[in-house]
């Protein structure tokens, strides 16, 4: 970052996020998000070019209209209950669940990695447990949006060939699976939005060097170990066991109360998304597993993350058992 100013930002975006997980009346939640959304926007002018204006623009916009009609709807469901319903949908707009993600893919596209890391990850968690703190006849609204996210963010994987545009896919349908934990209960969305943001993390660490947005120009055999993290952290993230994506997906199964067409439907969209991930990272992992690993590439700082974002998941899930 270029300004000192930027932590203060930084600062505002992480207590507001507090702020929404601790509220306890509709208004202390939405001057939580508004809060979240203000302190976000400066972070996303990273370099401070006219494309990432636009793109704050189309940031600002869809998170504007969302808060609107959150608050809208708290206020006019004091007359009519049936208004109730938007509350979860306002929500499913400000996180870009499909079909509401038309400003998603766009805002990805338009900004640097390190902003763009963070609306994958720390911008899920206040809408997430918004909806998680609804009226629990509420939520089964949200399902449909959950069974469409898991899908069209796996079909829409396919044939891209910029690795932004893939971990936004891999976002929209990770978004459908968080909006069917809450079906369960609490902790086990708390803990696949962790392994989420550790596995995310993990892949920042192997990208944040690369200059290249091209899936196969990103495994370079000048450093194998690193482009091996790469692919097994993308492998994760599409849920292949054993790795904690697949734990993850395997923990909302679990507990989640959903209905079998719902469940059937975002085993289909894990399917599609490791269908095309595996297809993307099987031939660089057989040209870098041939290569003899030196003592330098093994000790880096992905292999760090890499290993924290594996192993601490599976703790988390082994206690929740």
């Amino acid at each position: 970052m270029k300004s000192p100013h930027k932590f203060l930002f930084l600062f505002l975006m992480i207590s507001s996020t507090c702020m929404v997980l601790s509220s306890s009346n509709w208004l202390m939640t939405w001057m939580g998000l508004e809060i979240n959304m203000l302190g976000f926007i400066p972070l996303m002018l990273l370099k401070e070019t006219p494309n990432e204006s636009e793109t704050m623009v189309k940031y600002l916009v869809p998170q504007s209209l969302g808060s609107t009609l959150f608050i809208a709807s708290t206020v006019v469901s004091a007359y009519l209950n049936g208004l109730q319903t938007l509350m979860p949908i306002a929500m499913c707009l400000k996180l870009g669940a499909a079909p509401l993600h038309f400003w998603f893919p766009p805002v990805m596209a338009g900004l640097s990695l390190s902003p763009a890391f963070i609306l994958l990850t720390w911008q899920k968690i206040a809408p997430m447990f918004a909806i998680n703190s609804l009226d629990p006849n509420l939520v089964p609204s949200v399902l449909p949006i959950a069974l469409i996210s898991a899908l069209w963010g796996g079909i829409g994987g396919l044939n891209q060939t910029d690795i932004r545009t893939l971990l936004t896919y891999s976002s929209i349908a990770h978004t459908g699976w968080m909006l069917t934990s809450i079906m369960g209960n609490a902790p086990t969305l708390m803990a696949y939005i962790l392994m989420y943001i550790l596995i995310n993390i993990s892949l920042y660490t192997c990208l944040v060097n690369k200059s290249t947005k091209l899936h196969k120009q990103l495994f370079s055999l000048e450093q194998p170990f690193n482009s091996f993290l790469l692919a097994v952290s993308i492998l994760s993230l599409a849920g292949l066991p054993p790795f904690a994506g697949f734990m993850m997906k395997l923990l909302v199964l679990y507990h989640t109360k959903a209905s079998l067409l719902i469940i059937s439907g975002l085993i289909l969209g894990a399917m599609v998304s490791l269908f095309f991930y595996l297809s993307l990272t099987f031939s660089p992992l057989m040209e870098v597993t041939k290569m003899r690993l030196t003592k330098t590439q093994v000790i880096s700082k992905p292999l760090i993350m890499f290993f924290l974002s594996q192993t601490l998941p599976l703790s988390f899930f082994l206690f929740l058992f």
